[in-house]
């Protein structure tokens, strides 16, 4: 039996590292990127971008490909007062979409994080484990978003396959 789900390797996609205290990091991002989440483990989205809280004065800025150049300019000026830190991780990551009627089974599957609306909000963004695999769950208006660290996309995609094509 397969799922009535669609399971998609994404193209590049520009990702930084955030780290410092809040209101920091605020400024340094609010000429170029969405404001700060008010929750940890939680996104908020702005032209196809989002930031998501990921852990204590932690942040993850995802964005299209084509804004790198953009956010590299925006992002870089030092400020000497500003005590956070801001690293371009884009290289490290591979990004999956999961989405279809069935997604949430799909991540039920690859996933113990419980993705229930009612655990995992519609702004929801945490770590998780993706068969073992330390990854970032980030969840879309039709399904989720997943990025995992790119020496292990081959063998995740795999997985993928395996449970669409309903070969657990």
């Amino acid at each position: 039996m397969g799922y009535n789900a669609h399971i998609q390797k994404e193209g590049l996609w520009t990702i930084f590292d955030i780290k410092g205290e809040a209101e920091e990091v605020a400024k340094r991002i609010s000429p170029v990127g969405p404001p700060l989440p008010a929750r940890a483990n939680t996104a908020n989205a702005i032209d196809g971008q989002y930031l998501c809280w990921i852990g204590e004065n932690h942040w993850l800025l995802l964005a299209p490909d084509e804004t790198e150049n953009q956010l590299l300019e925006g992002l870089a000026p030092h400020d000497p007062s500003l005590n956070c830190r801001v690293v371009l991780v884009s290289d490290a990551y591979s990004l999956f979409t999961v989405t279809g009627k069935q997604a949430d089974d799909i991540l039920a599957i690859a996933s113990p994080l419980d993705t229930r609306r009612k655990h995992f909000p519609d702004d929801g963004a945490a770590f998780t484990e993706f068969f073992g695999i330390r990854g970032l769950v980030l969840r879309l208006p039709n399904g989720y978003l997943t990025a995992i660290e790119r020496s292990y996309a081959d063998m995740i995609s795999t997985y993928f396959d395996k449970i669409l094509s309903g070969n657990r």
